[in-house]
C-alpha cells in the first residue's frame, strides 16, 4: 500500500513540475491572460482533465508556481536572523537565495518578466528585507512610511540586479553577486 501511495505522489509532483514548465515555457512569449489551458496541456502531453485535477485554470498554476516560490525563499529567509550589522549572515542567506534561482532561472525569469506579475517580485523581496533587515534599520528610519521606501528601493533594485544576472547568463558566480548585493545593502544602510 505504501508503495503504490508513494508511486502517486511521484507522479503527483512529476504531473504538476511538467505543468509548471509548460506555463514558464509559454510565458516566455506571450502573458498568462493569452494563454489557455489547453495549450499548456498540449505542450506538457497531460490531458485537461489530469490539469484540471490539480488546478482550476490557467491563473491558479501561476499563483500556485508563485507561491511555491515566495514558500521557498520564505524557508530560506527564516533561518536567518539579523542583528546590527550581520553581513556574513546576510551574504549566507542572499547565496541560498541566488542559488535557488540559479537553479530555477528559466522559471523565475519568467516570473520576473514582463509577462510576470509584477506585483509577484516586489513582494517577494520586499517581505524577505522586511522580515530580515528591519531589525537594525528601526534606529536609522525616522519613521514607517520612510522604511517602506527603503524596502520598496531593495526590492526592485533586488529585482533588476537578478533579473540582468540571469538576463545576462549568469555571468558573476553566484558568491560574487550575492557580495556585491550585500555590499550594496549595507552601505545604503549607513
Amino acid at each position: 500500500m505504501e508503495n503504490k501511495q508513494a508511486k502517486d505522489n511521484r507522479k503527483a509532483r512529476y504531473t504538476r513540475m511538467v505543468l509548471r514548465e509548460s506555463l514558464m515555457e509559454l510565458m516566455k512569449t506571450k502573458p498568462i491572460s493569452l494563454i489557455s489551458v489547453k495549450e499548456i496541456c498540449a505542450l506538457a502531453d497531460i490531458s485537461r482533465s489530469t490539469f484540471y485535477t490539480y488546478y482550476a485554470d490557467q491563473y491558479d498554476l501561476l499563483r500556485k508556481t508563485e507561491e511555491e516560490t515566495l514558500a521557498f525563499i520564505d524557508s530560506i529567509s527564516n533561518k536567518y536572523e539579523f542583528y546590527k550589522n550581520d553581513k556574513h549572515g546576510a551574504l549566507q542567506m542572499m547565496e541560498e537565495i541566488l542559488q535557488h534561482v540559479a537553479d530555477n532561472n528559466k522559471s523565475i525569469y519568467v516570473l520576473f518578466s514582463e509577462n510576470g506579475n509584477i506585483n509577484f517580485s516586489k513582494t517577494l523581496f520586499s517581505s524577505m528585507y522586511r522580515k530580515n533587515f528591519s531589525k537594525f534599520l528601526t534606529d536609522k528610519l525616522p519613521d514607517e512610511q520612510t522604511k517602506e521606501y527603503y524596502f520598496m528601493f531593495l526590492a526592485t533594485g533586488t529585482i533588476g540586479i537578478i533579473y540582468h544576472w540571469v538576463n545576462n547568463g549568469m555571468n558573476k558566480s553566484i558568491h560574487e553577486l550575492a557580495k556585491l548585493m550585500i555590499n550594496l545593502i549595507f552601505q545604503i544602510k549607513q
